[in-house]
């Protein structure tokens, strides 16, 4: 491709612009970095920077960090149309292009080795690195290890083994990971590992009354969560296991119940078209402890942006499951962070050995297709499969859930309404199509009315759930948010219900009109449903593989499911799904094991 002009490289990615392989937002920005090579109307020779520019803005867009040359060089790119040039010569042209540096240049694009990243991702990426790195390990005291065992004593076969160590670990070093899947008991561990650190704080105030304000809480904890959703079950999981522990009430109630969205713990707020932050490095979090669950949603940035905002000497735990989908934007952060070490608990125990919905999750996070299928075929009583996935069908079971849930409504006390509509929930991996959730949502909507569930030709009805897709800082809602249409119990008159941490009753009602940008719910994506549990889940997959379908898509909604799951997929989609992975272009695992980067983020 050397031998082709920055202009008919142009023409090219045009034609895969028309074409539908390359975004309008891709192709436009290869255009400014060719125009950066140029001198007056002379464009330099260059056509591998302006390809590189194209990719890499098409996979920044898919949730990579960056694009790593060494995989595609020499490879057919862009559905085979274009072939990229060899590493050596690709490497030597972005060398030598103006709009191309590296760490210590002012450029768009950054040339760290054989990885090319937008300037933006690459200082996130160093910034998150530096933030990780560097703390010292804290030895743990006797005390402290006595009660540590305790809370987590041995027996002959040690199901706590993993939640000991872990809770260890989060006691001896500032920063640290734990990763388990559904039922794993990281709430628990969690509840535990507060109550330690409180303890200890409650010790070491006793020794110095005269310094202290006994009242004084000896230990600022906040909780945190991506969405609201998982914030609200955060709280729940906390009050659970504090009523499970044999801890003493003072303890107890030094475990903070009150989880926020990183949103809010971060104090967002729109300012010139975009948004800005009240707490950064120069205006630190008041916290000792921060603890933020379902941390595998959170991308490349938001992390850059929480590290920086957390005070030096503060610990930071952060929870969540490794082998589910990672964040909707850049970056696979959590899952980066484990692999250069974490606390990882293995034993389940919402279910037991004979659980179908344990076992097929287990198949699926090692990619045991065959077993998978072989499960499938002869499932448990939890698990139920079609391998036809008929939209009329899975319509007419999900309506069917949907009508049962509009019917307790009227003998349901507000607060209970989104407990009720997580009875059920129907997940499916896209937004278009016929089995997307623009059209499932639609379809569920006639169903109900043929079985007189809603009325005819009524845009807003009692159990309508609707879900946020835009934030407004002003309502407090964010995307992702549900909210379900209810009847006001003292005016009669229709609203919206969304869960509320502060308001009495824990509901907060709004106007439909009040509502920023939203969609109905009856369907959600699987991406969607992060940080939340249903009872049942259904899950619809095309019919022909697709690379949006991967094993950790399938496993993330398999574990949505506390008590059973339906699946309706062809064999050979399913099949593919156990076989792919999610596998994004990121450096940030060599920079954890590896020297850390120049600090060039400031959130």
């Amino acid at each position: 491709m050397s031998q082709d002009s920055p202009r008919s490289m142009l023409k090219r990615l045009e034609s895969a612009r028309r074409q539908g392989v390359l975004g309008d937002l891709d192709a436009h920005f290869a255009r400014f970095i060719a125009e950066q090579g140029a001198e007056g109307d002379q464009y330099s020779e260059n056509p591998p920077v302006t390809l590189a520019a194209a990719l890499l803005s098409q996979l920044t867009s898919n949730g990579h960090v960056c694009l790593d040359l060494d995989s595609l060089a020499e490879q057919p790119v862009l559905d085979g149309s274009i072939s990229a040039p060899p590493l050596a010569e690709w490497q030597a042209a972005l060398r030598t292009h103006p709009a191309c540096g590296d760490a210590l240049a002012y450029t768009p694009l950054v040339l760290d080795g054989t990885r090319l990243y937008l300037r933006r991702y690459f200082d996130y990426e160093c910034a998150v690195a530096n933030a990780w790195l560097g703390h010292a390990e804290i030895p743990l005291n006797p005390a402290l290890e006595a009660q540590l065992e305790a809370l987590f004593p041995r027996t002959t076969d040690d199901p706590m083994r993993d939640q000991r160590a872990a809770a260890r670990a989060a006691l001896m070093h500032p920063r640290v990971l734990i990763s388990g899947g559904p039922g794993t008991g990281k709430t628990t561990t969690l509840a535990s590992i507060l109550a330690l650190l409180i303890g200890q704080a409650q010790a070491a105030l006793a020794k110095q009354p005269c310094l202290f304000d006994q009242q004084t809480q000896p230990l600022r904890i906040l909780l945190a969560a991506p969405t609201g959703k998982a914030a609200a079950r955060m709280q729940d999981a906390i009050r659970g296991a504090k009523a499970r522990l044999p801890l003493s009430e003072s303890i107890k109630a030094a475990i903070p119940e009150t989880a926020q969205t990183l949103h809010r713990l971060l104090g967002a707020r729109p300012q010139g078209g975009g948004t800005v932050w009240r707490h950064h490095a120069d205006n630190p979090l008041a916290c000792d402890v921060l603890v933020v669950d379902e941390a595998s949603m959170i991308d490349l940035a938001q992390m850059a942006r929480l590290l920086a905002a957390i005070p030096p000497d503060a610990r930071l735990i952060l929870l969540g499951d490794r082998d589910q989908l990672a964040s909707v934007d850049a970056g696979a952060v959590f899952a980066d962070l484990c692999a250069a070490g974490a606390a990882t608990l293995n034993v389940s125990f919402r279910f037991d050995a004979g659980s179908g919905i344990a076992r097929l999750a287990a198949l699926l996070r090692e990619g045991q297709a065959d077993a998978a299928m072989q499960l499938l075929a002869a499932p448990p009583a939890d698990l139920r499969w079609s391998a036809t996935a008929s939209r009329y069908a899975v319509v007419k079971h999900a309506a069917a859930a949907y009508a049962t849930f509009i019917a307790q409504l009227k003998s349901t006390a507000l607060p209970a309404v989104f407990d009720c509509f997580a009875a059920f929930r129907l997940l499916t991996p896209m937004r278009q199509g016929p089995l997307g959730v623009t059209s499932l949502n639609s379809e569920i909507e006639k169903q109900l009315v043929t079985l007189a569930a809603i009325p005819p030709r009524s845009h807003w009805y009692v159990g309508k759930p609707v879900m946020i897709t835009a934030n407004d800082y002003a309502l407090r809602l964010f995307n992702g948010d549900i909210g379900i249409c209810v009847s006001d119990p003292t005016s009669g008159e229709l609203r919206i219900a969304f869960p509320a941490e502060m308001e009495q009753g824990g509901v907060r009602l709004l106007a439909p009109a009040r509502l920023p940008a939203h969609e109905t719910a009856w369907a959600m994506t699987v991406h969607k449903s992060q940080g939340s549990e249903f009872d049942h889940v259904a899950l619809v997959l095309p019919d022909e593989p697709s690379e949006l379908v991967t094993r950790e898509l399938v496993y993330t909604a398999v574990t949505r499911a506390r008590q059973s799951v339906m699946l309706w997929a062809a064999e050979n989609s399913l099949r593919s799904a156990s076989l792919r992975r999610i596998v994004r272009h990121s450096g940030l695992v060599s920079r954890l094991v590896g020297a850390p980067c120049m600090d060039t983020y400031k959130a």
